[in-house]
């Protein structure tokens, strides 16, 4: 008998596919557009980024959730050139407790909020003090933080670690330009990063060509070795800065 258990259980592992590479795709500035609901019917384990007091905020949220995929609040973040962010922006000149006040309010208005990245934040991520406050408050939360690396000095996943805020980073941004060539250029090297590192995260928008590559090319994945997960399988604790893989450009 227990031979025959040991054998069933070699050919079950044997069976099932083994993925050492893993892949997580976050989707940015979700709950603009009523076109953007469709984005939750993406296959596979995606994560949305939802820009909180948008139209179709909650709404999207609600439907990404029915269809079992990730939700983050997508913060609105000062930057260095842009100044216009977006409704609840957090900036530099606002004290710990307005930062902490503001954060709070949209991750309230937003339902099953697993996480948090930045929407744009260029100036706001390179400083200490703001980023204090908002670490603080994820702490608090047992939420996540995914830095979507505006700027080259961000201070986010190291302020993270102090604050015991699992986060990682973005890797690759898709879709800065959205004809196919430029598409399977960037997939093809985030998928390249994923299988020279075992994971790498990507940031896309619902953009329609981006989703027609998406539905076209996510359900490929498994077929070559890629596991596509939630990001927050890719977030880890740490107190070191610089850990995780490089970044190319950003937007």
């Amino acid at each position: 008998m227990l031979r025959f258990l040991t054998t069933l259980g070699l050919l079950v592992f044997l069976a099932s596919p083994v993925y050492a590479n893993k892949v997580a795709i976050v989707i940015d500035d979700m709950g603009n557009s009523k076109s953007d609901l469709r984005a939750a019917l993406l296959p596979g384990n995606l994560s949305f980024a939802v820009l909180p007091y948008t139209p179709y905020a909650r709404a999207f949220a609600l439907r990404a959730h029915h269809q079992k995929k990730q939700v983050l609040l997508h913060m609105p973040m000062e930057a260095i050139e842009n100044s216009r962010p977006g409704p609840g922006v957090v900036t530099a000149d606002m004290t710990s407790t307005q930062i902490k006040l503001r954060l709070v309010n949209a991750l309230d208005s937003i339902p099953y909020v697993a996480g948090v990245n930045n929407h744009m934040g260029s100036k706001l991520t390179q400083l200490a003090v703001p980023m204090q406050a908002i670490m603080e408050t994820l702490a608090s939360r047992q939420l996540f933080f995914i830095d979507s690396r505006t700027s080259e000095f961000s201070v986010a996943e190291q302020i993270a670690g102090e604050f015991g805020v699992k986060s990682s980073r973005r890797h690759v941004f898709l879709d800065n330009e959205v004809n196919e060539r430029y598409l399977q250029q960037q997939f093809s090297q985030l998928l390249g990063m994923a299988r020279k590192n075992g994971q790498a995260i990507g940031i896309a928008h619902p953009y329609p060509e981006t989703l027609n590559f998406l539905q076209q090319h996510l359900p490929q994945l498994e077929k070559q070795g890629i596991e596509l997960v939630f990001v927050s399988e890719l977030t880890k604790f740490t107190n070191q800065n610089g850990y995780l893989l490089p970044v190319t450009s950003a937007k």
